[in-house]
């Protein structure tokens, strides 16, 4: 008995791995006559996937090379740090190659190189603006191998964006998505030349969108991905599946891995036509200066935190100005968008045109206000560029006296003007200087400071070697601090 069940066991262990078989060869029939879109189900269909979206991209990516006359000082060519202070300095300075002599200047050609991306049949090609900013010669070479001197059509520092330019026939041209509809997780595909390596392809997944805060001192909204960036794949396309460019690569972080960065390609189709058409961007701006809420902020302006930016400065002459619009005010909103930090500000008034009437949503002192304001168009260096500047090369953030920034350092009523420093980087400057946040400067080398136009023109030429006087205001009291760096 026992040997027909096993014997009937084995012919049914039989029969259904022949059936088992059977359907598997069917299901594989079945998925090699499944429509293109049907076989991303599979491992090695999302292979070919990325095969179809490199064929179809691929053509319209372009390697960029430029060429720049790079003026070089003898100290700066042989190494400051080598003379300066050792004992071979007067020996080296009879060759005019003491760091603490006038000698000649060197000059020689510096070559570098990116990506970039044709976004019109015309001949016109997206990349970065630090690819090519002060070049001599711009030189594109397509895919096919044809190469051509490109001309610079129009540069935008502020979103590290710039268009160029050739005379070519037949140009295979991308196709631009839509960023905003991008999700964390979905795949990425990088085309550039990094390292030189042209048509290089990589592929990940969008890791985040709208990254912001990373210093670049441009626009920031990044998108990020774990697609491999490298240099020389600044300028190049980042792709989605369905072969659509949804970014611009920007930027890595050193010594981070798998952590790349690009432009949203909505933020470049908003400027493209203003590049290709006047050579620069005009931008619609309200005349302000804002800055994001600490939880602090928040209590003491009568918010919620994250609910609004704080108005910093209003610049003179400016629709915010004109409408009313005071330091110390909060935004909420613009036109019923909900407003949380000062990139989201900005995104929402890049939206709008030159002249453009928008509503500001407000708290003042706790109570709630509308205010209309008609935008202007944004000088090339408005003031808030200019304090960027400064702290940049200071190590500190100012902003002029107002009652709240009084009353959250417990300024003294009798001090009505100057500028307070509102943040010190350790390490900076500012710091190396005695400098400390909530100090009131009242005067630089005896020259009153008033405002940040004062302050601006007064650090403009500090020599630290040869001194600076403060007089500042600090808890309560005012006193000169002097300060002077030894050589």
């Amino acid at each position: 008995m026992g040997k027909k069940m096993t014997k009937g066991l084995a012919w049914s262990l039989f029969f259904l791995v022949l059936l088992f078989g059977l359907f598997f060869c069917m299901d594989s029939d079945r998925v090699n006559s499944l429509p293109k879109n049907d076989k991303l189900t599979t491992a090695r269909s999302l292979g070919l996937a990325f095969v179809e979206v490199a064929k179809k991209v691929q053509p319209s990516v372009v390697n960029v090379t430029t060429e720049k006359t790079i003026t070089v000082k003898p100290w700066e060519r042989y190494g400051e740090d080598f003379f300066r202070g050792s004992p071979f300095e007067d020996f080296f300075k009879g060759f005019g190659l003491s760091p603490r002599e006038k000698g000649k200047e060197y000059r020689h050609k510096q070559r570098s190189g990116g990506s970039g991306v044709i976004v019109d049949k015309e001949g016109y090609i997206l990349t970065n603006n630090h690819v090519i900013d002060g070049a001599d010669k711009v030189k594109v070479r397509l895919n096919d191998g044809r190469e051509f001197p490109a001309m610079v059509k129009g540069q935008d520092t502020r979103t590290d964006l710039a268009v160029l330019h050739i005379k070519a026939k037949d140009l295979p041209v991308a196709t631009l998505g839509d960023s905003d509809k991008l999700e964390v997780g979905e795949w990425a595909i990088a085309i550039g030349s990094p390292f030189g390596l042209e048509h290089t392809v990589t592929v990940g997944v969008i890791s985040a969108k709208g990254r912001s805060g990373l210093g670049t001192g441009t626009y920031e909204d990044f998108v990020q991905t774990d697609a491999s960036i490298n240099p020389g794949n600044s300028g190049g396309p980042l792709i989605n599946i369905d072969g659509e460019v949804v970014g611009i690569n920007a930027m890595i972080i050193q010594p981070g891995t798998g952590i790349g960065f690009a432009i949203p390609i909505n933020m470049a189709k908003q400027i493209l036509n203003d590049l290709i058409k006047q050579g620069r961007v005009v931008r619609p701006w309200l005349g302000i200066s804002a800055q994001d809420l600490t939880p602090e902020m928040a209590e003491h302006f009568q918010v919620k935190e994250k609910e609004g930016v704080l108005v910093s400065q209003i610049h003179q002459g400016t629709g915010a100005e004109k409408a009313g619009l005071a330091s110390g005010d909060i935004i909420k909103s613009v036109d019923d968008k909900a407003i949380k930090n000062v990139n989201e500000l900005v995104k929402e008034i890049q939206k709008k045109k030159v002249g453009q009437k928008v509503k500001l949503s407000t708290v003042r002192e706790g109570k709630p206000m509308t205010i209309e304001v008609t935008t202007s168009a944004m000088p090339d260096k408005p003031e808030a560029m200019k304090e960027k500047e400064i702290e940049d090369k200071l190590g500190a953030q100012i902003q002029e006296l107002t009652p709240q920034l009084a009353a959250r350092y417990r300024i003294s009523s009798e001090i009505k003007r100057g500028v307070v420093i509102i943040g010190i980087e350790e390490g900076s400057p500012a710091d190396e200087l005695g400098l400390q946040e909530g100090d009131v400067i009242l005067e630089i080398n005896r020259k009153k400071i008033e405002t940040i136009k004062d302050f601006e023109k007064s650090i403009k030429d500090l020599n630290l070697e040869k001194g600076v006087v403060f007089r500042l205001h600090r808890r309560g009291n005012s006193f000169y601090h002097s300060f002077k760096k030894q050589p």
